[in-house]
């Protein structure tokens, strides 16, 4: 009898542990940092960029919101364009190919961090992504700068949310069942995939991990896999 009541009891501290973590689901608020706003020729709307960066994150269901309270904070700040390695993405077609010049594989680049913090103002994970400048350029349209800098904002912060320890929502939706209108330009995936291995003969088979690195893009992806074979 003292054994079933044990059991009982450990179901109710496990069911209010539930609960608690439901209660404690985040809520984020998405700031962007006026650092170096002006470097394009006009000073774009710090505001208006940071609520369209705000609904394209909320698309991948990720809980920030537009208003508080905020359990965490999410912040990007952008760089100053230079001369840079070029970045993810972009080392196929730009920089110089020449292995022996002084800017081989190099571009004009700009960097953007972005950083997570809690609501104690204590960091959880802070990155820094480097995007092509060349959308940039001094005759480029403030409307298309714009649109570019949004892109770039979120991709870089798409990255910091999918690898922060949040607690995520039950029942939120697979990355193969939904479809959200905004997709970053370059994703860059690594995961651990299952790969069966055994002797000449075919027996004592085994199963192993070897890493697979997947380039997202707005065609078709790329895939490289990583293993004995």
């Amino acid at each position: 009898m003292k054994k079933y009541v044990l059991i009982i009891a450990g179901w109710l501290v496990l069911g209010c542990g539930l609960n608690a973590q439901a209660e404690t689901l985040p809520t984020i608020e998405f700031v962007l940092a006026d650092d170096n706003l002006q470097q394009f020729g006009f000073k774009p709307e710090a505001s208006q960029i940071a609520e369209r960066v705000r609904a394209n994150l909320t698309e991948w269901q990720f809980p920030l919101q537009a208003v508080g309270p905020f359990t965490h904070q999410l912040q990007a700040r952008l760089g100053k364009i230079g001369r840079q390695a070029t970045p993810v993405g972009f080392s196929f077609s730009r920089g110089n190919s020449d292995p022996r010049a002084a800017d081989f594989q190099k571009a004009d680049v700009l960097p953007i961090s972005c950083r997570l913090s809690d609501g104690s103002g204590n960091l959880l994970l802070d990155m820094e992504s480097s995007f092509s400048a060349h959308a940039f350029e001094r005759d480029a349209k403030p409307e298309a700068v714009t649109n570019k800098l949004i892109d770039q904002i979120s991709t870089a912060c798409l990255d910091v949310l999918e690898k922060a320890p949040l607690a995520k929502p039950e029942g939120q939706a697979k990355t193969s069942s939904f479809k959200p209108k905004w997709m970053p330009d370059v994703r860059v995936e690594v995961k651990e995939v299952p790969s069966v291995s055994g002797n000449v003969s075919g027996s004592a088979l085994k199963e192993e991990a070897r890493k697979e690195v997947i380039i997202h893009n707005q065609g078709t992806p790329v895939i490289f896999q990583f293993g004995h074979e």
